[in-house]
């Protein structure tokens, strides 16, 4: 269905918005059932097969619960979604309209231009005529001035009309998900999140940065993490624009185990992907980019713990810079990569944008120390005796703290591995900013000197030395 001019003039914002609030209302009573459920799906005294069958009946009855409550909460925030933009728009109409009638055109309901001035009798001098010239030339460029805003306000309407009608699609087919809720609040967050994705891939849509099928596998999930992490719809537009991202990009990581890290359960996960021992070095580097992408932020600094930076904002710069870091430490991706797996060692990529690994045989060993050890882009644990070095990293991903190994084997110590990470994405940085050799000289002459400023400029209490 063609959006009209005219039909644009009878949108209703405040009516959208009186639905947005009902049909949150209604979800939200629904919520306060959560604990009337819980209890119902107990049933103490009754045991036996029927029992049981009660009990799956009830539990039944609170999935399909999470999923309604997930549908309406995308319904409701895609709702008040267009009542924002609608508001917006019916400004730009009522303007539009305003300057037409001001120079005697209207706008038909398909958009066009239509000039309602009546002619003008024969001008009865030579300066009469300029003016009428003049005025005309002007009248020519309110025209073309209309005509430019009637076609954005009908683009801007259709992209509107085409995200709502997205989501109520999504709804009638089943298509809302509640992202694995345990809880009826959690499945209002799941149907605000697939909301949220849809306006996000329209705006991609809009601005030409996206086309074909509905957005699926991971470039979905990278906008997502997006929506979960409040990124806004600019800042994805910028790193896809600026950096030529498309789904496409993102099959660098099909086929690699995600590592998902919640340690605070909230269903905000960070994600880490075991890359293969065979993969090359140029697909290592893009895959560490691409789960930078991916993760749409690091969480550090993000949950009021102290830390020795302020946190970088996530975006296209960011990305940028992550890219000429890994320009400058090519070596990491075309040497050391086979070199850590030629030796018996596991990488992941890691949301920071590089690479953190463990294990491997003698030769491998000499080459993390204390803590751990950043070379370029890769930063290596010290657990040199894990008998399986990629069992070790889903562990250490998974607690989201940094480990450490002793006599009596490895453990998990206290420090956040964001902390950690960011500490060792420093480093990189000034091997980057060094050189291989130049790294090597003033590291090697801090040891002569007893000076520390490569831990200081990497923050002394984000690598756990304080």
């Amino acid at each position: 269905m063609t959006v009209g001019y005219h039909d644009v003039r009878k949108w209703d914002a405040e009516a959208l918005n009186a639905t947005a609030t009902d049909l949150g209302g209604r979800r939200d009573k629904l919520i306060g059932l959560q604990d009337e459920l819980d209890d119902a799906r107990k049933l103490p005294d009754w045991r036996g097969p029927a029992g049981e069958r009660a009990r799956g009946s009830l539990g039944d009855t609170r999935n399909k619960a999470e999923i309604l409550i997930a549908e309406l909460s995308a319904v409701e925030r895609a709702l008040q979604n267009a009542s924002d933009d609608v508001s917006a728009l019916k400004t730009r109409v009522a303007n539009n309209d305003s300057l037409a009638g001001t120079y005697q055109f209207s706008i038909a309901a398909d958009g066009a231009i239509v000039d309602g001035k009546p002619a003008d009798p024969p001008p009865k001098s030579r300066f009469e005529a300029e003016e009428r010239a003049e005025s005309q030339r002007h009248r020519e460029t309110i025209r073309k001035q209309l005509e430019q805003e009637t076609k954005a306000i009908l683009t801007a309407a259709t992209s509107i009309d085409a995200a709502l009608a997205r989501v109520m699609g999504l709804v009638q087919d089943g298509q809302i998900s509640d992202h694995e809720a345990t809880d009826l609040a959690g499945a209002k967050k799941a149907g605000q999140i697939d909301a949220g994705v849809v306006e996000m891939e329209q705006a991609l849509r809009d601005a030409g940065l996206l086309s074909g099928p509905p957005a699926s596998g991971h470039y979905r999930q990278w906008l997502e993490n997006a929506v979960r992490r409040g990124v806004s719809i600019d800042t994805i537009k910028k790193i896809a624009d600026e950096h030529d991202i498309t789904p496409e990009d993102f099959k660098v990581l099909d086929g690699m185990e995600e590592i998902r890290e919640d340690e605070d359960g909230d269903g905000t996960y960070k994600s880490y992907f075991l890359m293969p021992a065979d993969i090359s070095g140029d697909d290592a580097a893009k895959a560490v980019r691409m789960t930078y992408i991916l993760n749409a932020g690091t969480d550090y600094g993000t949950e009021g713990e102290k830390t020795d930076f302020a946190p970088t904002p996530y975006g296209s710069e960011e990305l940028r810079r992550i890219t000429d870091r890994q320009r400058e430490n090519s070596w990491s991706y075309d040497d050391d990569v086979g070199f850590v797996h030629g030796n018996g060692g596991r990488l992941v990529t890691t949301p920071n944008g590089m690479m953190m690994g463990l294990g491997g045989n003698l030769i491998q060993d000499q080459f993390s120390q204390q803590g751990g050890t950043a070379w370029g882009d890769t930063f290596m644990l010290n657990i040199d005796d894990a008998k399986d070095p990629a069992q070790q990293l889903r562990e250490v991903v998974k607690s989201g703290h940094a480990w450490y190994e002793d006599d009596n084997g490895a453990s998990q110590g206290s420090l956040d591995l964001d902390r950690l990470l960011h500490h060792e994405e420093r480093h990189s940085q000034q091997w980057a900013r060094e050189g291989y050799a130049g790294f090597l000289a003033s590291y090697a002459w801090e040891q002569v000197t007893g000076g520390n400023e490569t831990e200081e400029d990497a923050g002394l209490t984000d690598g756990g030395y304080h």
